[in-house]
């Protein structure tokens, strides 16, 4: 095969690809989980397989098994999140008139410090920010009426307001029943590709031309240990970390913390997400509930203790160097994942620049090894 016939097969497959994901778009989402969640799962069902068991059954029961984990956490964790929220908003018109409180004596502090009084209240805004509506409405030569002047003013357009409301409600509603649909879909996916996955993978192997299969193997290989071994334990890691966060949370005595303690666990999944997050929300429910105390203390405390745990423990044990990229590469690969295709882009990015460095790798190997670079090296040696 000459060069440009290699070209044009190149060529064609990457607009064949290109094509399949631009028809296949609104499915994206839900085929790419479902290929996450087979690979993850074939070596389960070949362990199984090697044990006797035909690779159906074996499917079926790994399906079993997850769906009854994941019933049993439900029946854990949503009645805890549930008395979680239900005390938070028996508590929140306490915690509001605490606030008010606060800022009260705030304000009386800063007046202290500024030698003069701050001449607006709450209540003033308010009042102040209603005759600004008000005015705003009348025209010159007209006395204000009065907010209700301003009501009356808008009825006419409140039909339209209302009809253009229901109309995006009903389409938002759909949206979601087609998401919720599509979801749905997903044991069904990754069902059909667990079952055929040997043949998909034996098809795509008899694809490559022969020269070149060799080669090929042995990257696939690399990047299967590579992300599998990073995969799995970044799983671990996330979720040792959000028992630490909720265990840490409710020693710090915040509402909500093994709602926000479990959510940041599973955030942990995109590195710095599930930190940033968690430690925000924690901030501002212990300074709603406790204003500036020792328990805000405890909840920075609680991630720091996380992340050290994390770091010189977790991640050396479970990960050890699976990926083997540097701090600043993740986070660029995490900025420009979320930014280009949102949290499931900062999802993929690292096991996607992992397999990246596996093939950038693989071709510096190859080009110090060609007589390219031989002949640049000799003739830099000659010039110097």
């Amino acid at each position: 095969m000459t060069n440009r016939e290699r070209m044009f097969w190149i060529l064609g497959l990457v607009l064949l690809g290109l094509a399949i994901v631009y028809l296949l778009r609104s499915l994206f989402a839900i085929l790419t989980a479902s290929v996450i969640f087979a690979y993850l799962l074939d070596p389960v069902i070949d362990r199984l397989q090697a044990r006797g068991m035909k690779r159906e059954p074996a499917i079926g029961l790994v399906f079993a098994l997850g769906a009854l984990s994941m019933v049993v956490g439900l029946l854990l964790v949503v009645p805890m999140v549930g008395r979680e929220f239900a005390e938070l908003s028996t508590n929140l018109n306490g915690y509001i008139a605490d606030l008010g409180t606060r800022a009260s004596e705030g304000q009386v502090w800063l007046e202290a410090q500024l030698g003069r009084e701050i001449p607006v209240t709450g209540d003033e805004l308010l009042n102040e920010l209603i005759m600004g509506l008000n005015e705003s409405e009348v025209e010159p030569g007209q006395s204000g009426g009065g907010l209700a002047d301003l009501l009356t003013q808008a009825a006419p357009n409140l039909g339209r307001w209302l009809g253009s409301a229901l109309g995006s409600l009903l389409v938002g509603g759909v949206s979601v029943f087609l998401a919720v649909l599509n979801w749905l879909l997903l044991p069904v996916f990754s069902f059909y590709l667990l079952r055929d996955w040997d043949d998909l993978i034996d098809g795509a192997d008899k694809l490559i031309p022969l020269g070149q299969r060799t080669m090929v193997r042995d990257l696939a290989k690399r990047i299967d240990q590579r992300l599998s071994a990073f995969v799995r334990g970044q799983i671990l890691v996330a979720g040792a970390q959000g028992v630490i966060y909720a265990v840490g949370l409710l020693i710090s005595g915040i509402d909500l913390a093994i709602a926000v303690g479990l959510g940041a666990g599973v955030l942990a999944l995109v590195p710095y997400l599930g930190t940033i997050v968690g430690i925000s929300i924690a901030s501002a429910l212990a300074l709603l509930k406790f204003g500036l105390s020792w328990h805000i203390l405890a909840v920075w405390g609680t991630f720091a203790f996380a992340q050290v745990v994390e770091g010189v423990y977790l991640t050396p044990k479970v990960l050890g160097d699976k990926v083997g990229l540097h701090p600043l590469v993740v986070m660029l690969a995490v900025i420009v994942g979320g930014s280009i295709f949102g949290v499931g882009g900062m999802l993929l990015a690292i096991p996607a620049t992992a397999a990246a460095l596996v093939l950038v790798e693989a071709w510096l190997v190859r080009y110090r090894g060609s007589r390219f670079f031989s002949e640049l090296k000799a003739g830099l040696g000659r010039a110097t």
